[in-house]
């Protein structure tokens, strides 16, 4: 191997380099702000939330990462906020947290359970070889959304899940997703894609698998009854080609696939807003927004600055 070859090798495998590529395809001047403006919500007042018990009627669950974890930050503070709610918090941590991003974290939210990636690797593993779900396995090992399914049921420890996304801003109080009850509710509750966004077809779903798969399930906002025989039901779906494939669709084709089978399938009001482009309803009238894909950068744009504008961090204690 020559030198040049090693040096790229090197910076491949370097998590500063990676970093300063990605700062530099997003912009200098564009990512200053961007840090600056996400930073602002470390100014608020820890969140008080209820430590997690057996048999809650609901607790929340978010995976984040290095990159996100003050974009998470905003997503949970702000549905705190609004819902009025001390539901349990589970933060899952993807890939190597760095020191100042769990202090963060535990100093903002110090009563949720903070599980790392290593701990999450082991107990997920241990479970998925105890019961041979082989295909589970492997698609975990290959797509960091598996963990969003797999990892969120397993250490759930109440009666339904709250899955919120890193890249979810709320604006009002979110009515549908305040649960009391400690029956399981009769639908899971989705966001309303803008369009199909599944691993197979409708086709598919339904000529190979026998299912009729309901349209335009969006995961980055759910509510599920936490459940493990959707895990292995999922297990009998993966051997499917097409569902197995391991890109970021796989686990929303999976959840769709389970819901749509038990016919559990509900969907949270278009006020739960989930589009590739800019809002086109009012955000006055917004519940919250998944600035999900082509349309994350209005998160910066748009977002965050109408949380501030109405008023979100001088509300926030």
């Amino acid at each position: 191997m020559d030198h040049l070859t090693t040096l790229n090798f090197s910076l491949s495998h370097s998590r500063f380099w990676r970093q300063f590529r990605d700062v530099q395809a997003e912009g200098f001047h564009r990512a200053s702000h961007r840090v600056r403006l996400w930073s602002r919500i470390l100014s608020t007042a820890p969140v008080a939330t209820e430590r997690v018990l057996d048999g809650a009627p609901v607790e929340v669950h978010l995976l984040t990462h290095r990159r996100d974890y003050l974009s998470a930050m905003w997503a949970l503070k702000s549905f705190y906020h609004y819902a009025g709610v001390r539901y349990p918090l589970v933060i899952h941590v993807q890939g190597r947290a760095t020191l100042r991003m769990i202090r963060r974290l535990r100093a903002h939210f110090p009563k949720c359970t903070l599980i790392p990636e290593a701990e999450a690797d082991a107990k997920a593993e241990r479970w998925l070889m105890e019961r041979r779900f082989s295909r589970l396995l492997t698609a975990r090992r290959a797509s960091i959304m598996m963990m969003k399914l797999i990892d969120f049921i397993l250490s759930c420890r109440a009666v339904h899940l709250l899955a919120i996304d890193s890249d979810v801003i709320f604006f009002r109080r979110p009515d549908e997703l305040l649960v009391v009850t400690k029956e399981p509710l009769e639908f899971d509750l989705f966001m309303h894609d803008a369009a199909n966004s599944y691993n197979l077809s409708e086709s598919q779903a339904l000529n190979e698998l026998g299912i009729k798969l309901s349209p335009r399930i969006n995961c980055g906002l759910m509510l599920l009854a936490c459940d493990e025989h959707r895990l292995a039901r999922c297990e009998e779906y993966l051997a499917h080609a097409d569902v197995a494939r391991a890109n970021g669709l796989i686990e929303q084709t999976l959840h769709a696939l389970y819901s749509s089978e038990q016919r559990r399938v509900g969907y949270l009001p278009d006020t739960y807003y989930v589009s590739p482009g800019k809002t086109t309803l009012p955000l006055d009238q917004l519940v919250c927004r998944h600035y999900a894909g082509s349309s994350r950068p209005l998160l910066t744009d748009e977002g965050i600055p109408r949380l501030i504008e109405i008023g979100f961090l001088s509300d926030t204690p």
